[in-house]
């Protein structure tokens, strides 16, 4: 039937409204067994963002365990996907310092109010593992404690010291050789605490740079401090190769401190001779020829420990030697050298600067394994020699620079200068002054950097850790693989009032490349880490996807990017599903139950995320022999083939110049996301804009023929559907087909509309194409593919219809002005005024009025539209959700199978077949305070509920063959049943206080099977459910300690050889011959504490459990031709008799096995505990041994004292 046909089509449409059945007979109860309130309860299953800010970070090698500490008292400790634990500190307060010890994996959390807070990775507590499955999580793990406290503890490590320190803790050095921490305190002095014991220790070093201090006073010397003057410490490093060596950093210069001796042995300070330009040649006459002192700002020790870098207050770089405190090998800048050389006037005339630069924040200086004598093989047999990448890993060495640029440039990167391997150490063997002085030469030479590199960040780098492969020494830069930056906030984006933007997190591959185009490429993180800085959330929206959409959009997503940082470098740890009311044989099952699901986001820096939700991703997993079964997949699973960049596209070089964009061009930082609609049945987007511009994208794999070739020109002149040279798009579309990546699937840009002069206020995209976008009392729909305005409405002399405005609908526009559009629903349905099957959108205004448009596709692809009904509902304000349902009360959708549906039916009734009058449609529609249902859309009402609190979100939620309204608000949930509304249950949600100065309505988004996403202050992203009580994954069982075999501590020698093999049969012989035994006892002194009494350690390999088939007893065979018992089964039932006997042998060794290796097991424990025992008993002994040779001794000094005293007087 054509458009114009349907001017009088209501009229026969009102004849046949008599011919439907009654409303009681028609309409059946939707909610079933979900009229029950035990049904719903209020449930916690996570949080996906961070709180607060990032403020401190570390990595643990040996496990691989990346930990990052927040602002809000918090720390993410992140391992193999999907596992990580949340520990929230007590109080939680910021976190300042962030640190691992990996020999006894501990974890060191010092706070900003200098609480140190010392926590086991491989135990758990006991009290909180109890309350794993004793409830429910009721409200997400805060700071405020209560239940949300008690549930994240189930998997939290056992914290097994606390201290409070005497000042401010202003830096801090762990080393897994020895078991002492130093701290350096806000007085400049030095305290140590004893990681073994859990208790402070009595050795304490001075504040070593008063007599430096002093020395300058005495001297002089210009610019010294006065004696009110307090030197701070900047930091401590441990000597790569001697453990008994500690690099004091204090503001001044550096001093190398004996341990074990309690001695300064040589103090560094960098002075500018008068001349010496420095990093600032521009500076006056008056500096540069005067002595003047360079604070020192960073220290970074080389990896063979025979010479070390200082950064400078200036933005110079020292590097000295440990032989010589009287003057540097070697002073540069970024891009200069020999800036301490005095230079002649004339020459600093014609020297050009860069300006002043900031200081040189932080040094790392990393080496890299030689080649195994595999490769050396390889490379030998194949007779190719290796590339200048690859000698500089296996020989050189790397200085990461952070910091020394000039304050006139941008400093939104990190520098790395490869430097030659440095001199053997048998060069310092001879102390004769031509040795010394070719010597010092060859260190020289060393530090000529080979190349320098640049990595570029997307904001000013604020700090940065390297990740080592295995290595826990040299202070965690020993052969990285990545670097981890921490960025400050990005100006060129939109401003926001929230922590999480503060703070942003990247990670590059380490060292860069020498070599190519590419020096380093960017690397993943766990999905929180990524929602941090640019990728903070600004809105959320979790959705129920149709199946083949679902695996079409998935099955192209890299497996690399499943949450670890780098794909040939696995994390530690692991998860095993955790299920609510049912067992690991109920997974497949619940599995089935869910719907696959997709989480969009959209973030800070103008990008559409999405990622899988799927509730199968909780529940199935891979089976491990030992583990059972394993989750392999972080839970929502990011899919960042399908991530939309729209700063990118707007930005891109073929879209410059186009009029629509243009204000965007201009003034990046006014993009931002306001909203993004999904069309899952065709797999397209619609991003829509604060400044009103809506983007359009269809999702497209990838090209088999890359565009621009001849092969892909020949296809497009094949095209019939090219549009000719003279169709010129519409002003309001502009085409963007250009900026698609053709080689990679994913969304690709079609078109950006600009339909509106004012920003639209809500948006509605169909499954054929159709996009209707409105602002007050305006609306448009256009057609996105075919680029074409459908219907303007509300713009006066620029309306545009299909259809000529009579008497009733002159009266439909009078009521449309009395209130602005607050809602928009596609669907393909049957009204009361027509009972025919169309395409129809529904919008409803704040006024409660309700109009329908009827639109009706054309024989060339066109779209028209016209008002046919409208109908006055009885709630009004802000529309939250509005839905057409069909009779079984699913909601009606609106793709192209339906419209090619409604298009036979309308062919059908215009031949003179009846039109199906079993068949109609109702419409829900939910606002703030209350929520109605319409017979026939527009027809009488069938029911209305009040609602006991303002929602935010509401949707129809399907299971256990009913379906419910469910609407949030922000302190409670409702239920109503369907379709009469006649039952209502309100269940009470518990919320935490915000930390936020700022707060803000959330935002929340409910899916079709009672899930919903909210978006809180602060942009936090939390996960919850309202049928807690029903079967459901929840979070996994977490086990982050996986360790490995870590390598021997270098410069350790034949006594740490001893040592860790006796450590390792578990005696104490040998102990006294490792240096680092004989410095915990010069630092523990000789009454330190004893050992704490500790639980076990979590077994990183439980054994699965197995079905114990029972051994028959042996006796006498039956008699041949015996008579088998009643009920036993047959010959060919049981199969042979070899059969059988192998496998009761094979269960009666594997249990005998078993059995042993438990025995074993608890006579190794009994071991342990006995030597422990006896070693105690003999520390013991010898104490009490030493302390009666001490009273003996003194005794008989009294003695013969009064002695000697007697025979005088």
């Amino acid at each position: 039937m054509s458009w114009l046909k349907k001017v009088g089509k209501h009229k026969h449409g009102a004849e046949e409204v008599s011919h439907l059945p009654p409303l009681n007979a028609r309409l059946g109860d939707w909610s079933g067994e979900l009229r029950d309130e035990g049904k719903f309860s209020e449930g916690f299953l996570d949080q996906i963002t961070l709180p607060g800010q990032v403020s401190a970070m570390a990595y643990e090698p040996g496990i691989g365990l990346l930990a990052v500490g927040t602002s809000a008292g918090t720390v993410h400790v992140y391992g193999a996907p999907p596992a990580r634990v949340t520990i929230t500190l007590r109080p939680a307060l910021r976190v300042k310092h962030l640190v691992f010890k990996s020999d006894t994996y501990l974890l060191i959390c010092i706070d900003e109010k200098d609480n140190i807070s010392v926590y086991d990775m491989s135990r758990q507590d006991p009290h909180a593992a109890k309350l794993r499955g004793s409830a429910t999580r009721r409200a997400p793990p805060t700071a405020g404690g209560g239940a949300a406290h008690a549930a994240q503890l189930a998997d939290a490590p056992l914290r097994v010291g606390t201290h409070s320190a005497r000042n401010a803790v202003l830096c801090l050095e762990v080393t897994a050789v020895h078991s002492h921490m130093f701290l350096g305190l806000a007085d400049g002095t030095v305290d140590a605490y004893d990681l073994e014991r859990f208790a402070p220790a009595p050795y304490r070093i001075p504040n070593l740079w008063w007599n430096e201090e002093e020395a300058e006073r005495r001297n002089g010397m210009p610019g010294a401090p006065s004696r009110l003057h307090v030197p701070l410490i900047i930091d401590i490093q441990t000597h790569p190769k001697d453990v008994n060596l500690l690099l004091l950093c204090y503001e001044g210069g550096a001093v190398l401190y004996s341990v074990r001796d309690k001695n300064a042995l040589l103090a560094f300070q960098l002075r500018l001779l008068p001349g010496a330009p420095g990093p600032y040649a521009d500076a006056p006459m008056e500096q540069i020829w005067s002595e003047r002192a360079c604070p020192a700002t960073a220290i970074a020790w080389s990896p063979d420990g025979e010479q070390f870098a200082m950064g400078h207050e200036n933005g110079c770089i020292s590097f000295w030697s440990i032989k010589d405190e009287d003057k540097p090998l070697h002073v540069r800048t970024l891009d200069e050298i020999d800036v301490e050389r005095p230079t002649a006037p004339e020459e600093l005339a014609q020297r050009r600067s860069a300006g002043p630069r900031e200081p040189i924040f932080k040094l790392a200086w990393s080496a890299f394994p030689g080649p195994g004598w595999y490769e050396a093989a390889a490379n030998a047999w194949s007779g190719e020699a290796p590339s200048q990448d690859a000698e500089t890993s296996q020989h050189g060495t790397v200085l990461t620079v952070m910091g020394g640029t000039p304050v006139r440039q941008n400093a939104a990167c990190l520098h790395t200068f490869h430097l030659p391997p440095p001199p053997p150490s048998a060069m310092w063997a001879s102390t004769t002054p031509e040795a010394q002085y070719k010597a010092r030469v060859a260190q020289q030479q060393s530090l000529v950097p080979t190349h320098v590199a640049m990595y570029r960040t997307t904001s000013t780098v604020e700090d940065f850790m390297l990740l080592p492969r295995l290595s826990p020494y040299y202070r965690g830069t020993y052969d990285p693989y990545a670097i981890l930056v921490l960025v400050g906030p990005d100006d060129s984006l939109p401003s926001l009032a929230t922590q999480a933007t503060h703070r942003g997190l990247e990670t590059y591959s380490f060292p860069p490349k020498t070599s190519g185009s590419d020096g380093y490429t960017p690397l993943h993180l766990p999905l929180p880490l990524s929602l941090v800085g640019r990728g903070t959330v600004l809105g959320a929206k979790i959705e129920t996807v149709p199946l083949p959409t679902y695996r079409k959009l998935v099955q192209d997503a890299n497996g690399t990017a499943a949450g670890s940082v780098a794909p040939d470098q696995p994390m530690g740890g692991f998860a095993t599903p955790n299920i609510y009311g049912g067992t690991l044989m109920h997974a497949a099952g619940i599995a089935r139950m869910g719907q696959p699901r997709l989480l969009l986001t959209w973030h800070l820096d103008g990008s559409v995320r999405v990622h899988d939700a799927s509730p199968h991703l909780l529940l199935l997993g891979t089976e491990d022999a030992r583990r059972g079964t394993v989750l392999e997949k972080p839970f929502p699973q990011p899919l960042p083939h399908l991530t939309v960049g729209v700063r990118d596209v707007v930005l891109h070089p073929s879209a410059i110049g186009a009029p629509a964009l243009e204000p965007l061009q201009r003034f990046p930082m006014q993009l931002q996301i306001a909203d993004v609609v999904a069309g899952w049945h065709s797999a397209e987007l619609a991003v829509r804009l604060t400044t009103g511009h809506v983007l359009h994208l269809a999702y497209a794999p990838a090209a088999l023929v890359d565009p621009g070739t001849a092969i892909s020109d020949a296809l497009n002149s094949l095209n019939m559907d090219t549009p000719s040279a003279n169709s010129a798009p519409l002003p309001e579309f502009t085409p963007l087909e250009a900026t698609a990546v053709a080689s990679a699937p994913g969304f690709k840009p079609h078109a950006m509309l600009h339909l509106m002069p004012v920003p639209p206020s809500c948006m509605a995209m169909s499954d054929t194409g159709l996009c209707a976008v409105a602002s007050g009392g305006m609306l448009v729909v256009a057609d996105a593919r075919n680029q074409d305005i459908v219907v303007r409405a509300g713009f006066g002399a620029q309306d545009f219809s299909s259809h000529q405005i009579g008497e009733r609908e002159g009266k439909i526009v009078a009521g449309e002005a009395r209130g602005e559009i607050a809602s928009l629903t596609f669907a393909v349905c049957r009204i009361a005024e027509d009972p025919m099957l169309a395409p129809r959108l529904v919008v409803v205004r704040t006024s409660g009025l309700a109009t329908v448009w009827t639109f009706e596709q054309g024989s060339l692809g066109d779209w028209f539209g016209f008002r046919s009904a409208a109908v006055q509902l009885d709630v009004q304000g802000r529309m939250i959700y509005t839905a057409v349902l069909d009779p079984t009360g699913a909601e009606a959708q609106c793709t192209a199978e339906d419209v090619q549906r409604a298009k036979i039916e309308q062919e059908s009734i215009g031949a003179g077949f009846t039109a199906n009058m079993h068949q109609f449609h109702v419409l829900l529609a939910v606002s703030e305070q209350g929520a109605t249902v319409r017979d026939q859309v527009t027809g009488p009402r069938i029911g209305r509920a009040d609602l006991p609190d303002r929602a935010v979100a509401a949707h129809i939620v399907t299971r256990s063959r009913g379906r419910v309204l469910l609407t949030v608000s922000p302190s409670s949930i409702t239920t109503a049943s369907l379709p009469r509304l006649d039952t209502t249950h309100r269940i009470q949600r518990h919320v935490p206080q915000s930390s936020e100065v700022v707060a803000a309505a959330p935002q929340v988004s409910v899916e079709a099977q009672g899930d919903f996403m909210e978006l809180c202050d602060g942009q936090q992203l939390r996960h919850w459910t309202a049928f807690a009580t029903q079967p459901h994954g929840e979070m996994p069982n977490m086990c982050l300690f996986t360790p490995r075999t870590l390598p021997f501590a270098p410069g350790v020698g034949a006594g740490g050889y001893i040592a860790g093999l006796a450590s390792w049969l578990g005696t104490s012989a040998g102990s006294t011959l490792s240096p680092a035994a004989q410095l915990d006892a010069a630092i523990g002194g000789t009454r330190r504490a004893p050992l704490p009494k500790l639980p076990p350690r979590v077994n990183p390999t439980p054994e699965v459990p197995v079905e114990e088939v029972p051994v028959a007893a042996p006796g006498p065979a039956p008699a041949p031709g015996a008579a088998a018992a009643p009920g036993a089964p047959s010959a060919e039932a049981r199969g042979s008799w070899l059969d059988s006997y192998k496998n009761s042998l094979a269960s009666f060794a594997n249990g005998g096995a078993r059995s042993q290796a438990q025995l074993n097991m608890q006579l190794l424990h009994k071991r342990d505990e006995i030597l422990s025992t006896l070693g105690e008993g003999m520390s013991d002994l010898e104490r009490n041994a030493t302390n009666f040779y001490k009273q003996t001794r003194n005794s008989a000094l009294k003695a013969a004292a009064k002695d000697k005293f007697d025979k005088y007087m």
